[in-house]
């Protein structure tokens, strides 16, 4: 259902982005997170961001695999002396954690999930929020190497902006 007006928001811009970054995830025992999707959308205080992502993974390895994944965002335009690496305390997780299995018989499995994030009140105005898409893959006892495919041509993300919308006088 689309956000109008009546509900208190206008739309004032929309970011896609297609550019999947990794080929593969490495299987690992814990995090091994990576940036799948990554865009970013200049923000205000007060502002709503509406986040739909999407990916697809295969899984070669013959075993089950599990996969999770979740959206986060970050502010940009932090003092650049401070390597993005370094900043996670600062990141924000825009939606809960989804994770799910994927047996060597479903081969293929979509990753999608969507978020809606009200910019704090203290984002400094007019800085940038940088949404990333990230994932995991995993099992109790991974091989040396082991790596689950993030397939070609699935892969969207897609940051949609609203603003409150004025008040009646």
């Amino acid at each position: 259902m689309p956000v109008t007006p009546a509900d208190g928001w206008l739309l004032k811009h929309v970011e896609p982005t297609e550019d999947l970054l990794p080929a593969t995830l490495p299987v690992g025992t814990s995090s091994t997170r990576r940036v799948l999707l990554r865009t970013w959308v200049t923000a205000n205080p007060g502002d709503a961001l509406e986040v739909t992502a999407r990916a697809q993974i295969t899984n070669d390895t013959g075993k089950i695999i599990g996969v999770g994944y979740a959206l986060w965002a970050y502010d940009v335009d932090l003092a650049p002396e401070i390597p993005v690496a370094q900043q996670p305390e600062t990141w924000t997780q825009m939606a809960p954690h989804l994770a799910e299995n994927c047996t060597p018989e479903r081969h293929h499995m979509p990753l999608k999930m969507d978020a809606w994030w009200t910019v704090p009140a203290d984002w400094p105005p007019g800085h940038r929020a940088m949404v990333l898409y990230r994932a995991a893959a995993f099992r109790t006892t991974p091989l040396p190497g082991e790596t689950v495919r993030v397939d070609e041509g699935y892969g969207q993300l897609v940051i949609k902006r609203y603003v409150p919308a004025p008040q009646p006088a």
